[in-house]
């Protein structure tokens, strides 16, 4: 049996000050850094058999981006082509990587981050060593929680609001589970890679920052006593976020950021004791294409949000105020022009070219695969993947291989809840039940 080897590198891609911040619906020039972002690539290998991932503390980027990570690492003639995990921990608090809400995305930044992604990649892979690989999993239930609420009138809302005497129920769970990865090399742990379902938006504002997974890495860097590199990956989360609506406590800050990483890094921390040894590594990989088709409004839906547009036509959000999601609970009317015109936007300009995405999958023996997911997926998504998959442990890599944006199941739609709030990427209620059949097909 080959020996495993492992190889990393890691790059600043800290954006430049002034840079426009994505994550929310308004422009938020970069005023500086809390902390640094980085791009972490991870090259594996048992004899001529290698894969590769690279996560960034960035909000997200599309498919197409991830064509020319590959096509400038094919010309670099590098063996990982074809079968690299690219994914992001989703921050909102880094640079426009994509056109969203009417920004666009910085393409002398993209530039440089496709360079620093070979560059990384190439360097990780000459750096290949001798390794061992272990595994565990744990739990946390405490630090997240879905965020889509049934209210008493039976309709659905995103956020609420704290303390809301309108909330009836939560509209579905979240996944507790973190499956934990570690490398050793000589005896001594090199990298953990961990799975988390929360969404990454705790700050706000106009500082940079890779938001609670940086708090995270540097409480477990501070408990090693050493730099060790933790890999975030972030499991299915576009219904799932931090705000607890049983308190009034602030959550939004920097400071919340670390109340969450440190609270991770504790469970994880606890958890490595139960590490165990994979033993023979044999390394597989998969790629797998599927159409993932827009929504279509219907009559009625086209109706509505044209009456909606047209009653709030002349309303203006107030100027230098962040446009949240509890604007849109709280039925602010510049928000509800907003959104009434992305649902317009579906029936009068629609997009018409078929969007083809990927999923990838690296599986280590039969005990551990990691299956790309590019979207923001609900939890949904998640469990039914876990539980029929052949891997007792299942990494799910939320945007992974690209971007699609909020995918749940059909339940999820028509009811409420702006993550389902029609536009024109907004992908068809079915694409959820196709990116579940796609990763077991992977997963087989």
């Amino acid at each position: 049996m080959s020996q495993f080897e492992f190889g990393y590198a890691q790059e600043d891609i800290t954006p430049a000050y002034g840079a426009d911040l994505q994550g929310y619906f308004n422009e938020r020039l970069n005023k500086g850094a809390y902390d640094r972002l980085s791009l972490k690539a991870a090259v594996f290998r048992t004899g001529n058999e290698c894969a590769a991932i690279v996560s960034y503390d960035l909000c997200l980027f599309t498919g197409k981006v991830v064509e020319q990570f590959e096509e400038l690492l094919k010309q670099s003639g590098s063996p990982l082509a074809g079968k690299t995990l690219y994914c992001c921990t989703h921050t909102h608090t880094g640079p426009y990587t994509s056109d969203l809400f009417g920004h666009g995305a910085d393409q002398e930044y993209l530039e440089e981050l496709k360079q620093k992604t070979v560059y990384a990649l190439n360097k990780a892979y000459k750096s290949l060593a001798p390794a061992e690989l272990y595994a565990t999993e744990t739990e946390c239930s405490t630090l997240a929680f879905n965020r889509r609420y049934i209210m008493k009138n039976g309709k659905t809302l995103t956020n609420p609001g704290k303390l809301n005497p309108e909330i009836d129920h939560s509209e579905g769970g979240i996944d507790s589970m973190i499956p934990i990865l570690q490398i050793r090399q000589h005896d001594r742990p090199v990298m953990l890679l961990v799975n988390i379902s929360n969404h990454t938006d705790t700050i706000g504002g106009n500082y940079v920052s890779a938001d609670w997974p940086g708090a995270m890495e540097k409480e477990i860097q501070r408990a090693f006593d050493y730099q060790i590199p933790v890999m975030e990956i972030t499991a299915p989360q576009g219904n799932i976020n931090h705000f607890d609506v049983s308190t009034m406590a602030d959550q939004t800050s920097y400071a919340e950021a670390k109340r969450i990483g440190k609270g991770y890094a504790n469970v994880i921390l606890a958890a490595l004791f139960k590490l165990k040894k994979q033993e023979n590594i044999n390394i597989q990989t998969a790629v797998r294409e599927f159409e993932a088709p827009y929504l279509q409004l219907t009559d009625e839906e086209y109706a509505e949000a044209k009456q909606t547009f047209e009653e709030n036509k002349d309303a203006v959000m107030e100027a230098g105020r962040d446009f949240t999601s509890e604007d849109i609970a709280r039925g602010v009317p510049a928000v509800k022009k907003f959104f009434a015109e992305r649902a317009i936007q579906c029936r009068e300009n629609p997009i018409k070219e078929k969007r083809i995405e990927k999923q990838l999958k690296i599986a280590f023996n039969d005990e551990i695969a990691i299956v790309s997911l590019p979207a923001e997926p609900f939890v949904e998504i998640g469990e039914a993947i876990r539980e029929g998959s052949k891997y007792p442990l299942t990494i799910l890599a939320a945007l992974g291989m690209g971007e699609i944006g909020y995918v749940g199941m059909p339940w999820h739609y028509g009811n409420g809840g702006y993550e389902t709030s029609p536009s024109r990427s907004l992908a068809d209620r079915h694409v959820g039940e196709a990116m579940i059949e796609g990763a077991l097909e992977l997963l087989k």
